[in-house]
Protein backbone atom coordinates (compact mmCIF):
# COMPACT_ATOMS: atom_id res chain seq x y z
CA UNK A 1 0.00 0.00 0.00
CA UNK A 2 1.29 3.24 -1.18
CA UNK A 3 0.63 6.58 -1.95
CA UNK A 4 2.82 8.89 -4.05
CA UNK A 5 2.92 12.57 -2.12
CA UNK A 6 5.03 15.84 -1.79
CA UNK A 7 5.67 17.22 1.56
CA UNK A 8 5.70 20.96 2.83
CA UNK A 9 7.44 22.10 5.86
CA UNK A 10 6.05 24.47 8.14
CA UNK A 11 8.48 27.32 6.53
CA UNK A 12 6.84 26.61 3.50
CA UNK A 13 9.56 25.12 1.86
CA UNK A 14 8.89 20.84 0.19
CA UNK A 15 10.32 18.19 1.09
CA UNK A 16 13.45 16.98 -1.49
CA UNK A 17 15.16 14.09 -1.86
CA UNK A 18 18.62 15.81 -3.53
CA UNK A 19 20.09 14.26 -6.60
CA UNK A 20 16.43 11.85 -6.99
CA UNK A 21 18.43 9.81 -4.56
CA UNK A 22 21.68 7.83 -3.81
CA UNK A 23 23.66 4.99 -2.99
CA UNK A 24 25.47 4.65 0.80
CA UNK A 25 28.63 5.87 0.58
CA UNK A 26 28.12 8.20 -2.46
CA UNK A 27 29.05 12.05 -1.90
CA UNK A 28 28.60 14.72 -3.35
CA UNK A 29 30.68 18.04 -3.63
CA UNK A 30 34.66 18.31 -3.00
CA UNK A 31 35.90 16.22 0.28
CA UNK A 32 34.04 15.30 2.54
CA UNK A 33 30.87 16.06 0.80
CA UNK A 34 27.38 15.71 1.37
CA UNK A 35 25.88 12.30 1.32
CA UNK A 36 24.10 11.87 -1.92
CA UNK A 37 20.31 11.68 -1.68
CA UNK A 38 20.08 13.78 1.10
CA UNK A 39 16.82 14.93 2.56
CA UNK A 40 16.27 18.64 2.34
CA UNK A 41 13.79 21.21 2.78
CA UNK A 42 14.89 24.53 0.19
CA UNK A 43 12.59 24.40 -2.98
CA UNK A 44 9.63 26.90 -3.08
CA UNK A 45 8.30 24.31 -6.05
CA UNK A 46 7.96 20.81 -6.54
CA UNK A 47 9.61 18.79 -9.21
CA UNK A 48 11.12 14.77 -9.33
CA UNK A 49 13.00 15.50 -6.46
CA UNK A 50 10.39 16.74 -4.04
CA UNK A 51 7.71 13.73 -4.73
CA UNK A 52 8.08 11.22 -2.67
CA UNK A 53 6.24 7.87 -1.76
CA UNK A 54 4.95 6.58 1.52
CA UNK A 55 5.12 3.08 1.44
CA UNK A 56 3.75 0.68 4.12
CA UNK A 57 6.21 -1.75 6.33
CA UNK A 58 3.66 -4.13 7.14
CA UNK A 59 3.34 -3.26 10.75
CA UNK A 60 0.64 -1.05 11.50
CA UNK A 61 1.17 2.69 11.00
CA UNK A 62 5.12 2.06 10.08
CA UNK A 63 6.09 3.52 6.36
CA UNK A 64 9.20 4.45 4.40
CA UNK A 65 9.76 7.15 2.46
CA UNK A 66 11.11 6.48 -1.19
CA UNK A 67 12.33 8.92 -3.64
CA UNK A 68 10.93 8.86 -7.36
CA UNK A 69 14.27 8.46 -9.08
CA UNK A 70 17.22 6.13 -9.04
CA UNK A 71 14.43 3.25 -9.35
CA UNK A 72 13.42 4.45 -5.49
CA UNK A 73 15.33 4.87 -2.78
CA UNK A 74 14.31 4.48 0.40
CA UNK A 75 14.86 7.21 3.11
CA UNK A 76 17.10 6.46 5.90
CA UNK A 77 18.18 7.65 9.48
CA UNK A 78 22.05 7.47 8.19
CA UNK A 79 24.58 6.66 11.63
CA UNK A 80 21.45 6.04 13.49
CA UNK A 81 23.18 3.78 16.17
CA UNK A 82 26.46 6.04 16.74
CA UNK A 83 23.96 9.12 17.21
CA UNK A 84 21.85 7.23 19.51
CA UNK A 85 24.92 6.36 21.43
CA UNK A 86 26.12 10.18 21.29
CA UNK A 87 22.60 11.21 21.63
CA UNK A 88 23.08 13.41 18.60
CA UNK A 89 20.74 14.65 15.69
CA UNK A 90 21.30 12.90 12.14
CA UNK A 91 20.68 12.73 8.80
CA UNK A 92 18.00 11.36 6.80
CA UNK A 93 19.47 10.09 3.45
CA UNK A 94 17.69 8.34 0.22
CA UNK A 95 20.00 5.47 -0.54
CA UNK A 96 18.47 2.54 0.93
CA UNK A 97 17.24 -0.58 -1.36
CA UNK A 98 14.51 -1.59 0.72
CA UNK A 99 12.84 -0.68 4.12
CA UNK A 100 14.54 -1.88 7.24
CA UNK A 101 15.28 -1.07 10.72
CA UNK A 102 16.65 2.53 9.60
CA UNK A 103 14.63 3.02 7.58
CA UNK A 104 11.19 2.67 9.74
CA UNK A 105 9.36 5.82 10.56
CA UNK A 106 5.91 5.90 12.66
CA UNK A 107 3.22 8.05 10.58
CA UNK A 108 1.52 10.03 12.98
CA UNK A 109 -1.78 11.68 11.69
CA UNK A 110 -1.85 14.98 13.90
CA UNK A 111 -5.20 16.54 12.36
CA UNK A 112 -7.54 13.39 11.95
CA UNK A 113 -7.39 13.85 8.07
CA UNK A 114 -3.73 13.20 7.37
CA UNK A 115 -2.98 16.67 5.99
CA UNK A 116 -0.75 17.46 8.69
CA UNK A 117 1.79 14.44 9.23
CA UNK A 118 4.98 13.33 11.21
CA UNK A 119 7.57 10.95 11.19
CA UNK A 120 8.92 9.34 14.15
CA UNK A 121 11.66 7.30 13.70
CA UNK A 122 11.28 3.25 14.68
CA UNK A 123 15.33 3.25 15.00
CA UNK A 124 15.50 5.81 17.45
CA UNK A 125 11.85 6.50 19.12
CA UNK A 126 11.20 9.88 20.00
CA UNK A 127 13.53 11.54 17.77
CA UNK A 128 11.71 12.77 14.31
CA UNK A 129 12.13 14.30 10.85
CA UNK A 130 12.61 17.98 11.72
CA UNK A 131 13.01 20.90 8.86
CA UNK A 132 14.46 23.89 10.12
CA UNK A 133 13.73 27.09 8.19
CA UNK A 134 17.63 27.48 6.42
CA UNK A 135 16.31 24.23 4.87
CA UNK A 136 18.09 21.56 6.70
CA UNK A 137 16.61 18.52 7.63
CA UNK A 138 17.74 16.18 10.82
CA UNK A 139 16.92 13.71 13.18
CA UNK A 140 16.30 15.49 16.16
CA UNK A 141 13.74 15.73 19.01
CA UNK A 142 11.24 18.07 19.72
CA UNK A 143 11.66 21.13 21.46
CA UNK A 144 9.20 23.15 23.71
CA UNK A 145 10.19 25.73 26.61
CA UNK A 146 13.87 24.27 25.75
CA UNK A 147 12.83 21.06 26.98
CA UNK A 148 12.63 17.93 24.74
CA UNK A 149 9.17 16.47 24.60
CA UNK A 150 7.88 13.04 23.18
CA UNK A 151 4.99 14.61 20.80
CA UNK A 152 6.00 16.48 17.15
CA UNK A 153 5.83 20.54 17.34
CA UNK A 154 5.71 22.84 14.16
CA UNK A 155 9.19 21.79 12.99
CA UNK A 156 8.26 18.22 13.15
CA UNK A 157 5.00 18.79 10.85
CA UNK A 158 4.58 18.71 7.61
CA UNK A 159 1.94 18.99 4.35
CA UNK A 160 1.01 16.09 3.03
CA UNK A 161 -0.54 16.66 -0.35
CA UNK A 162 -2.78 14.53 -0.84
CA UNK A 163 -3.73 14.01 2.94
CA UNK A 164 -2.04 10.72 4.43
CA UNK A 165 -4.89 9.15 6.27
CA UNK A 166 -6.34 7.08 3.45
CA UNK A 167 -2.86 5.70 2.75
CA UNK A 168 -1.62 3.38 6.01
CA UNK A 169 -3.29 2.32 8.71
CA UNK A 170 -2.80 4.08 11.77
CA UNK A 171 -0.62 2.56 14.57
CA UNK A 172 -3.74 3.25 16.68
CA UNK A 173 -5.33 0.02 15.25
CA UNK A 174 -2.59 -2.26 16.91
CA UNK A 175 -3.84 -4.19 19.69
CA UNK A 176 -1.60 -4.05 22.93
CA UNK A 177 -2.22 -7.33 25.23
CA UNK A 178 -5.70 -8.34 25.81
CA UNK A 179 -8.66 -6.30 24.34
CA UNK A 180 -11.69 -5.33 26.91
CA UNK A 181 -14.98 -3.80 26.48
CA UNK A 182 -15.19 -1.39 29.22
CA UNK A 183 -17.96 1.38 30.53
CA UNK A 184 -15.65 3.95 28.70
CA UNK A 185 -15.55 1.50 25.61
CA UNK A 186 -13.07 -0.66 23.73
CA UNK A 187 -9.54 -0.54 25.25
CA UNK A 188 -5.95 -2.67 25.52
CA UNK A 189 -2.81 -2.97 27.73
CA UNK A 190 -2.11 0.37 26.13
CA UNK A 191 -5.70 2.56 26.80
CA UNK A 192 -8.49 3.28 24.12
CA UNK A 193 -9.18 1.01 21.18
CA UNK A 194 -11.46 1.46 18.04
CA UNK A 195 -11.92 -2.29 17.10
CA UNK A 196 -11.95 -2.54 13.35
CA UNK A 197 -11.88 -6.00 11.60
CA UNK A 198 -12.50 -8.88 9.22
CA UNK A 199 -15.08 -11.33 8.85
CA UNK A 200 -13.47 -14.62 7.24
CA UNK A 201 -15.96 -16.80 8.12
CA UNK A 202 -14.71 -20.53 7.14
CA UNK A 203 -11.04 -19.25 7.50
CA UNK A 204 -10.20 -21.82 9.82
CA UNK A 205 -12.38 -24.41 7.84
CA UNK A 206 -9.63 -23.69 5.12
CA UNK A 207 -6.61 -23.59 7.80
CA UNK A 208 -7.52 -27.36 8.32
CA UNK A 209 -7.83 -28.29 4.23
CA UNK A 210 -4.86 -26.02 2.82
CA UNK A 211 -2.83 -24.43 5.85
CA UNK A 212 -0.86 -22.16 2.65
CA UNK A 213 -3.83 -20.53 1.51
CA UNK A 214 -5.13 -19.67 5.22
CA UNK A 215 -1.16 -18.02 5.87
CA UNK A 216 -1.04 -15.49 2.96
CA UNK A 217 -4.94 -14.79 3.62
CA UNK A 218 -3.33 -13.67 7.19
CA UNK A 219 -0.83 -11.87 5.61
CA UNK A 220 -2.90 -10.00 3.65
CA UNK A 221 -4.95 -8.93 6.12
CA UNK A 222 -2.21 -8.32 8.55
CA UNK A 223 -0.92 -5.98 5.71
CA UNK A 224 -4.54 -3.95 5.08
CA UNK A 225 -4.40 -2.80 8.94
CA UNK A 226 -6.85 -5.64 10.17
CA UNK A 227 -6.00 -6.29 13.49
CA UNK A 228 -9.05 -8.84 14.26
CA UNK A 229 -10.03 -11.78 12.32
CA UNK A 230 -13.36 -13.08 12.70
CA UNK A 231 -14.37 -17.08 11.67
CA UNK A 232 -16.49 -19.75 12.44
CA UNK A 233 -15.31 -23.09 14.98
CA UNK A 234 -18.70 -25.39 13.74
CA UNK A 235 -19.92 -25.46 10.55
CA UNK A 236 -22.08 -28.28 8.68
CA UNK A 237 -23.64 -29.33 11.70
CA UNK A 238 -27.03 -28.37 10.99
CA UNK A 239 -26.80 -30.77 7.60
CA UNK A 240 -27.37 -29.92 4.02
CA UNK A 241 -24.94 -29.30 1.42
CA UNK A 242 -24.30 -25.67 2.19
CA UNK A 243 -20.83 -26.25 3.63
CA UNK A 244 -20.39 -29.69 1.54
CA UNK A 245 -16.52 -29.65 1.77
CA UNK A 246 -16.17 -26.89 3.62
CA UNK A 247 -17.93 -28.78 7.34
CA UNK A 248 -15.62 -28.14 10.54
CA UNK A 249 -16.25 -28.98 14.50
CA UNK A 250 -15.01 -31.48 17.11
CA UNK A 251 -16.77 -34.41 16.07
CA UNK A 252 -15.75 -33.69 12.11
CA UNK A 253 -12.47 -32.33 11.95
CA UNK A 254 -9.58 -34.79 12.85
CA UNK A 255 -7.28 -33.34 16.01
CA UNK A 256 -10.06 -30.63 16.32
CA UNK A 257 -8.71 -29.10 19.55
CA UNK A 258 -4.31 -30.00 17.77
CA UNK A 259 -5.47 -28.09 14.95
CA UNK A 260 -7.14 -24.80 16.59
CA UNK A 261 -4.30 -24.17 18.69
CA UNK A 262 -2.01 -24.22 16.31
CA UNK A 263 -4.18 -21.81 14.71
CA UNK A 264 -4.47 -19.67 17.27
CA UNK A 265 -0.50 -20.11 17.12
CA UNK A 266 -0.65 -18.79 13.40
CA UNK A 267 -2.29 -15.35 14.32
CA UNK A 268 -0.26 -14.91 17.09
CA UNK A 269 2.87 -14.85 14.51
CA UNK A 270 1.12 -12.30 12.40
CA UNK A 271 0.08 -9.84 15.68
CA UNK A 272 -3.36 -10.69 15.15
CA UNK A 273 -6.24 -11.50 17.42
CA UNK A 274 -9.23 -13.83 16.98
CA UNK A 275 -13.21 -13.02 17.16
CA UNK A 276 -13.75 -17.02 17.87
CA UNK A 277 -17.52 -17.93 17.16
CA UNK A 278 -18.92 -20.90 17.50
CA UNK A 279 -20.41 -20.53 14.47
CA UNK A 280 -23.37 -22.98 14.21
CA UNK A 281 -24.70 -23.32 17.80
CA UNK A 282 -25.78 -27.07 17.33
CA UNK A 283 -22.62 -29.28 18.19
CA UNK A 284 -22.54 -32.81 17.43
CA UNK A 285 -20.93 -35.58 20.25
CA UNK A 286 -20.53 -32.60 22.54
CA UNK A 287 -22.19 -30.61 24.80
CA UNK A 288 -22.10 -26.64 24.84
CA UNK A 289 -20.76 -26.02 28.28
CA UNK A 290 -17.83 -28.84 26.99
CA UNK A 291 -16.96 -26.69 23.92
CA UNK A 292 -16.58 -23.68 25.94
CA UNK A 293 -14.53 -25.23 28.87
CA UNK A 294 -12.04 -26.69 25.94
CA UNK A 295 -11.99 -23.12 23.98
CA UNK A 296 -11.43 -21.30 27.25
CA UNK A 297 -8.60 -23.60 28.24
CA UNK A 298 -6.82 -22.89 24.52
CA UNK A 299 -7.39 -19.00 24.99
CA UNK A 300 -6.42 -19.15 28.91
CA UNK A 301 -3.02 -17.14 29.45
CA UNK A 302 -2.89 -15.74 26.25
CA UNK A 303 -3.70 -12.81 24.17
CA UNK A 304 -4.84 -14.29 20.93
CA UNK A 305 -8.70 -14.22 21.52
CA UNK A 306 -10.06 -10.44 21.18
CA UNK A 307 -13.30 -11.25 21.27
CA UNK A 308 -15.62 -14.70 21.97
CA UNK A 309 -19.15 -14.81 20.64
CA UNK A 310 -21.14 -18.46 22.05
CA UNK A 311 -23.14 -18.73 18.65
CA UNK A 312 -24.23 -17.26 15.15
CA UNK A 313 -27.19 -16.20 14.95
CA UNK A 314 -27.85 -19.07 17.71
CA UNK A 315 -31.52 -18.41 17.80
CA UNK A 316 -31.52 -20.30 14.71
CA UNK A 317 -28.72 -22.40 14.41
CA UNK A 318 -29.40 -24.70 17.10
CA UNK A 319 -30.18 -22.86 20.89
CA UNK A 320 -33.58 -22.50 22.08
CA UNK A 321 -33.08 -19.76 24.74
CA UNK A 322 -30.68 -17.14 25.67
CA UNK A 323 -30.05 -19.39 29.38
CA UNK A 324 -28.19 -22.11 26.79
CA UNK A 325 -26.17 -19.71 25.28
CA UNK A 326 -25.38 -17.62 29.19
CA UNK A 327 -24.40 -21.35 30.23
CA UNK A 328 -21.96 -21.16 27.49
CA UNK A 329 -20.26 -18.10 28.52
CA UNK A 330 -20.19 -18.79 31.75
CA UNK A 331 -17.96 -21.94 31.15
CA UNK A 332 -16.24 -20.33 29.01
CA UNK A 333 -15.53 -17.12 31.82
CA UNK A 334 -14.76 -20.41 34.04
CA UNK A 335 -11.43 -20.78 32.65
CA UNK A 336 -10.92 -17.79 30.73
CA UNK A 337 -12.17 -14.92 32.53
CA UNK A 338 -10.17 -12.33 30.91
CA UNK A 339 -11.41 -12.57 27.19
CA UNK A 340 -14.44 -10.66 26.59
CA UNK A 341 -17.66 -13.40 25.50
CA UNK A 342 -21.22 -11.99 24.33
CA UNK A 343 -24.05 -15.01 23.62
CA UNK A 344 -25.38 -13.83 19.69
CA UNK A 345 -26.35 -11.18 17.70
CA UNK A 346 -30.28 -11.09 17.53
CA UNK A 347 -32.63 -11.45 14.97
CA UNK A 348 -33.37 -7.57 14.56
CA UNK A 349 -32.46 -4.30 16.34
CA UNK A 350 -35.99 -4.25 18.04
CA UNK A 351 -35.63 -3.57 21.79
CA UNK A 352 -37.27 -6.61 22.86
CA UNK A 353 -35.14 -9.06 20.30
CA UNK A 354 -31.98 -7.22 21.93
CA UNK A 355 -33.18 -8.36 25.41
CA UNK A 356 -34.48 -11.82 24.58
CA UNK A 357 -30.51 -12.95 22.82
CA UNK A 358 -28.03 -10.36 24.15
CA UNK A 359 -25.87 -10.62 27.44
CA UNK A 360 -21.95 -11.07 28.26
CA UNK A 361 -19.47 -8.39 28.22
CA UNK A 362 -20.40 -6.82 25.16
CA UNK A 363 -23.22 -7.58 22.51
CA UNK A 364 -23.11 -8.40 18.76
CA UNK A 365 -25.04 -7.16 16.36
CA UNK A 366 -25.73 -7.82 12.32
CA UNK A 367 -26.06 -4.87 10.68
CA UNK A 368 -29.31 -3.36 8.75
CA UNK A 369 -28.91 -4.84 5.06
CA UNK A 370 -32.29 -2.93 3.52
CA UNK A 371 -33.29 0.11 1.74
CA UNK A 372 -30.63 2.83 1.03
CA UNK A 373 -27.36 3.82 2.49
CA UNK A 374 -28.61 6.87 4.61
CA UNK A 375 -30.96 4.21 6.05
CA UNK A 376 -28.52 1.61 7.52
CA UNK A 377 -26.20 4.36 8.68
CA UNK A 378 -29.28 5.26 10.75
CA UNK A 379 -29.87 2.27 11.94
CA UNK A 380 -26.22 1.81 13.70
CA UNK A 381 -27.29 4.78 15.46
CA UNK A 382 -30.52 3.67 16.87
CA UNK A 383 -29.11 0.16 17.77
CA UNK A 384 -27.82 2.35 21.36
CA UNK A 385 -30.19 5.03 20.74
CA UNK A 386 -33.12 3.53 20.66
CA UNK A 387 -32.88 -0.35 21.28
CA UNK A 388 -31.63 -0.67 24.98
CA UNK A 389 -28.52 -3.23 24.80
CA UNK A 390 -27.53 -4.81 27.80
CA UNK A 391 -24.04 -3.17 27.90
CA UNK A 392 -21.68 -0.13 26.72
CA UNK A 393 -20.04 -1.96 24.06
CA UNK A 394 -21.19 -3.69 20.96
CA UNK A 395 -20.11 -5.52 17.64
CA UNK A 396 -21.48 -5.22 14.49
CA UNK A 397 -19.91 -8.26 13.36
CA UNK A 398 -21.93 -9.44 10.18
CA UNK A 399 -22.69 -5.78 8.77
CA UNK A 400 -23.84 -5.38 5.08
CA UNK A 401 -21.20 -5.68 2.38
CA UNK A 402 -20.48 -6.30 -1.26
CA UNK A 403 -21.18 -10.03 -2.96
CA UNK A 404 -24.43 -11.81 -3.47
CA UNK A 405 -23.03 -14.31 -0.76
CA UNK A 406 -23.69 -11.39 2.03
CA UNK A 407 -27.61 -11.92 1.77
CA UNK A 408 -30.50 -9.78 3.01
CA UNK A 409 -29.58 -6.77 0.97
CA UNK A 410 -31.87 -3.95 -1.16
CA UNK A 411 -32.61 -5.53 -4.38
CA UNK A 412 -30.45 -3.38 -5.78
CA UNK A 413 -27.29 -4.57 -4.36
CA UNK A 414 -27.88 -7.63 -6.27
CA UNK A 415 -28.50 -5.52 -9.59
CA UNK A 416 -25.57 -3.63 -10.07
CA UNK A 417 -25.16 -1.34 -7.40
CA UNK A 418 -23.94 -2.93 -4.40
CA UNK A 419 -22.63 -1.76 -1.11
CA UNK A 420 -19.27 0.93 -2.11
CA UNK A 421 -16.04 1.10 0.03
CA UNK A 422 -17.10 4.90 0.94
CA UNK A 423 -20.33 3.32 2.49
CA UNK A 424 -18.62 0.96 4.12
CA UNK A 425 -16.56 3.36 6.08
CA UNK A 426 -19.29 5.07 6.80
CA UNK A 427 -20.71 2.08 8.35
CA UNK A 428 -17.22 1.58 10.10
CA UNK A 429 -17.09 5.19 11.44
CA UNK A 430 -20.62 5.38 12.66
CA UNK A 431 -20.24 2.13 14.50
CA UNK A 432 -17.33 3.45 16.23
CA UNK A 433 -19.17 6.62 16.90
CA UNK A 434 -21.91 4.51 18.60
CA UNK A 435 -19.22 2.28 20.93
CA UNK A 436 -19.54 -0.12 18.63
CA UNK A 437 -16.52 -2.46 16.86
CA UNK A 438 -16.97 -3.03 13.02
CA UNK A 439 -16.11 -5.88 10.60
CA UNK A 440 -15.50 -5.34 7.04
CA UNK A 441 -17.48 -8.27 5.57
CA UNK A 442 -17.74 -9.41 2.12
CA UNK A 443 -18.40 -12.51 -0.38
CA UNK A 444 -15.34 -13.92 0.42
CA UNK A 445 -15.77 -13.50 4.30
CA UNK A 446 -18.84 -15.65 4.15
CA UNK A 447 -16.69 -18.44 1.36
CA UNK A 448 -13.14 -17.70 1.15
CA UNK A 449 -11.94 -18.27 -2.48
CA UNK A 450 -8.91 -16.87 -2.93
CA UNK A 451 -6.67 -14.06 -0.90
CA UNK A 452 -6.72 -12.27 -4.31
CA UNK A 453 -9.85 -12.45 -4.62
CA UNK A 454 -10.21 -11.33 -0.61
CA UNK A 455 -8.13 -8.60 -1.07
CA UNK A 456 -10.36 -7.03 -4.81
CA UNK A 457 -12.99 -6.48 -2.77
CA UNK A 458 -14.44 -2.75 -2.67
CA UNK A 459 -13.77 -1.60 1.03
CA UNK A 460 -10.97 -3.95 1.89
CA UNK A 461 -8.29 -1.75 1.81
CA UNK A 462 -10.27 1.34 2.91
CA UNK A 463 -12.25 0.31 5.48
CA UNK A 464 -8.86 -0.96 7.73
CA UNK A 465 -8.04 3.06 7.52
CA UNK A 466 -11.05 3.95 9.54
CA UNK A 467 -10.12 4.42 12.95
CA UNK A 468 -6.97 6.29 12.23
CA UNK A 469 -9.61 9.38 10.68
CA UNK A 470 -11.45 9.32 14.44
CA UNK A 471 -9.72 10.51 17.82
CA UNK A 472 -8.70 7.63 19.49
CA UNK A 473 -10.74 8.34 22.96
CA UNK A 474 -13.54 8.59 20.76
CA UNK A 475 -15.45 5.85 23.16
CA UNK A 476 -15.09 7.88 26.22
CA UNK A 477 -16.75 11.13 24.76
CA UNK A 478 -20.53 11.73 26.37
CA UNK A 479 -22.66 9.45 24.37
CA UNK A 480 -23.89 9.97 20.51
CA UNK A 481 -26.87 12.47 19.79
CA UNK A 482 -28.25 13.05 16.29
CA UNK A 483 -29.42 17.17 15.63
CA UNK A 484 -33.36 16.87 15.95
CA UNK A 485 -35.29 19.55 17.38
CA UNK A 486 -35.19 17.32 21.03
CA UNK A 487 -31.18 18.35 21.10
CA UNK A 488 -31.76 22.26 20.36
CA UNK A 489 -28.99 24.09 22.62
CA UNK A 490 -26.64 20.36 22.47
CA UNK A 491 -26.81 20.64 18.90
CA UNK A 492 -23.89 22.44 16.63
CA UNK A 493 -25.96 22.34 13.32
CA UNK A 494 -29.77 22.05 12.81
CA UNK A 495 -31.26 21.09 9.61
CA UNK A 496 -32.52 23.45 7.18
CA UNK A 497 -36.11 23.42 6.65
CA UNK A 498 -37.22 20.70 4.05
CA UNK A 499 -33.46 18.45 3.39
CA UNK A 500 -33.57 15.31 4.36
CA UNK A 501 -30.27 14.95 5.74
CA UNK A 502 -28.95 13.86 9.29
CA UNK A 503 -25.78 14.46 11.10
CA UNK A 504 -24.97 12.11 13.93
CA UNK A 505 -22.11 13.29 16.48
CA UNK A 506 -20.48 13.33 19.96
CA UNK A 507 -18.62 16.39 21.21
CA UNK A 508 -15.46 15.68 24.08
CA UNK A 509 -15.99 17.52 27.07
CA UNK A 510 -12.77 20.11 25.80
CA UNK A 511 -14.77 20.34 22.58
CA UNK A 512 -13.66 18.33 20.18
CA UNK A 513 -16.25 17.54 17.92
CA UNK A 514 -16.45 14.11 15.48
CA UNK A 515 -19.28 12.98 13.44
CA UNK A 516 -21.22 12.12 9.95
CA UNK A 517 -23.31 14.41 7.92
CA UNK A 518 -25.48 12.02 5.76
CA UNK A 519 -28.44 11.63 3.45
CA UNK A 520 -29.58 10.30 -0.01
CA UNK A 521 -29.11 11.85 -3.22
CA UNK A 522 -29.46 15.64 -3.96
CA UNK A 523 -28.29 19.15 -2.25
CA UNK A 524 -28.82 19.35 1.36
CA UNK A 525 -27.69 21.96 3.93
CA UNK A 526 -27.70 22.46 7.79
CA UNK A 527 -27.58 25.56 9.75
CA UNK A 528 -25.04 26.58 12.56
CA UNK A 529 -26.52 26.72 16.07
CA UNK A 530 -23.10 26.71 17.90
CA UNK A 531 -20.16 28.35 16.73
CA UNK A 532 -16.89 25.79 15.65
CA UNK A 533 -14.44 25.25 13.40
CA UNK A 534 -14.54 22.13 11.62
CA UNK A 535 -12.94 19.73 8.21
CA UNK A 536 -16.03 17.73 6.16
CA UNK A 537 -14.12 15.25 4.12
CA UNK A 538 -14.90 12.41 1.93
CA UNK A 539 -13.34 8.93 2.71
CA UNK A 540 -10.34 9.15 0.30
CA UNK A 541 -9.03 12.39 1.94
CA UNK A 542 -11.07 14.83 -0.13
CA UNK A 543 -11.41 18.17 2.21
CA UNK A 544 -15.00 19.87 1.00
CA UNK A 545 -15.07 22.36 3.59
CA UNK A 546 -12.42 23.32 6.47
CA UNK A 547 -13.57 26.90 8.39
CA UNK A 548 -14.98 28.27 11.11
CA UNK A 549 -19.01 28.76 10.83
CA UNK A 550 -20.62 31.00 12.91
CA UNK A 551 -24.52 30.52 14.34
CA UNK A 552 -26.99 30.94 11.33
CA UNK A 553 -23.90 29.99 8.88
CA UNK A 554 -25.30 27.58 6.81
CA UNK A 555 -23.27 24.28 5.22
CA UNK A 556 -24.30 22.91 2.09
CA UNK A 557 -23.56 19.65 0.42
CA UNK A 558 -24.23 17.17 -2.73
CA UNK A 559 -25.05 13.29 -1.79
CA UNK A 560 -24.70 11.45 -4.36
CA UNK A 561 -25.60 7.44 -5.02
CA UNK A 562 -22.86 4.98 -6.40
CA UNK A 563 -22.99 4.21 -10.19
CA UNK A 564 -21.27 2.34 -12.45
CA UNK A 565 -19.08 0.43 -10.20
CA UNK A 566 -17.85 3.85 -8.46
CA UNK A 567 -18.26 5.02 -4.71
CA UNK A 568 -21.04 7.34 -3.68
CA UNK A 569 -21.22 10.55 -1.36
CA UNK A 570 -23.85 9.57 0.65
CA UNK A 571 -22.37 10.24 4.08
CA UNK A 572 -19.16 12.59 4.94
CA UNK A 573 -16.84 12.76 8.18
CA UNK A 574 -16.82 15.83 10.39
CA UNK A 575 -14.01 16.45 12.60
CA UNK A 576 -13.59 19.87 14.41
CA UNK A 577 -13.75 21.59 17.63
CA UNK A 578 -16.76 24.42 19.20
CA UNK A 579 -15.04 28.07 19.56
Amino acid sequence: MERVITLRADHGAFVSAEDGGGYEGDTIGPPPGRPAGLMTATREEAGAWETITVRASGEPGICGLVSKDHGGRVACCENAEADAAANASGVVVFRSDAIGAWEKFRLWDLDGFGGRVAFESIARPGWFIKAWPDGRVSLDRPMAEEEPVSYPGGYETFVADPPLFAVAPAGAHAIVGQLRATGNGFADDAGAVLPVGIHLGDLFSVYTRDPQKAIDTLARVRDAGYPLVQFWLNLGSLGGDFWAGREIGPEITPDYWGQLTRFADLLDSYGLRGIFCTGDYALRGMSHPDFARQLGGILAGRDTAGLVIAGNEAWQTGADSIETLEAFCEAFKSVCPDVPITTTAPPTEAPEDIAAWCAGDYYAIHGYRDAEDHDRIRHIFSVPWEGEPPCYCGYQDEPTGPGDEVSVKARHCYEGRDVDAFHLCALAAQSLICNQGFNFFCGDGVKLSTPEALADWQGFAEVARVPGMLPIDLQSWPGAFHFGDSQKGHRVFRPNDGNAVRFDMRIADDGRIAGLLYGDEGRASVVCERGCRIKVANWNGEVLHDRAFNPGDELAVDFVRSQGGQPGRTCFLVRGELT
